[in-house]
């Protein structure tokens, strides 16, 4: 039985029995009821429309990013149907528009509050770096990362994409 049902009820038994027969406490106690049952009524529709735009809010979320992002496609699409007959030419051409690409994209991301991590020189941190090889050197101080195989990124302040990176480490002396 429904909110709908059992309030009809209910009203069905406050006006079909007699003036007399419903005492004042047992009206109140129908009354009651019917407010209790509506409102319970109002919170299931309310957790329905909150679980609904949680759904709606996960499968759109990206559409700004995504706008931006086909830009970046169509622009590629276009560097690719760009052909030139001189090999120089064209490898120039595909350069300086990779590069025109890139600049793009990044400025999409930094849009987004996504911004690459700074690695190279820094002092390795395993929350922001992860370490892929230590590499024996005097020329940097130990835990300094001294090559990036990929860059890390972050969204806002939470990481997205850790740096891989090579830490320096001390030379061992004596070793032959």
């Amino acid at each position: 039985m429904d909110t709908q049902d059992v309030t009809e009820s209910t009203e069905e038994k406050v006006d079909a029995a007699p003036e007399g027969e419903i005492s004042e406490s047992e009206r109140t106690i129908l009354e009651l009821k019917d407010q209790l049952l509506r409102a319970l009524a109002e919170t299931e529709n309310t957790r329905r429309r909150g679980q609904k735009e949680k759904e709606d809010a996960l499968k759109f979320g990206i559409s700004n990013i995504a706008k931006d992002m086909v830009g970046v496609a169509d622009n590629l699409r276009r560097a690719i149907e760009n052909k030139s007959e001189n090999a120089a030419e064209l490898a120039e051409a595909l350069f300086s528009g990779v590069d025109l690409i890139l600049k793009d994209l990044e400025s999409i991301l930094g849009r987004h509050g996504i911004v690459r991590i700074e690695a190279f020189g820094q002092q390795f941190d395993p929350h922001w770096h992860q370490a892929v090889f230590e590499q024996e050197t005097q020329e940097h101080a130990p835990g300094t990362i001294v090559q990036v195989i990929q860059d890390g990124y972050k969204i806002h302040d939470r990481l997205l994409r850790p740096a891989m990176v090579g830490v320096a480490k001390a030379k061992q002396q004596g070793v032959a």
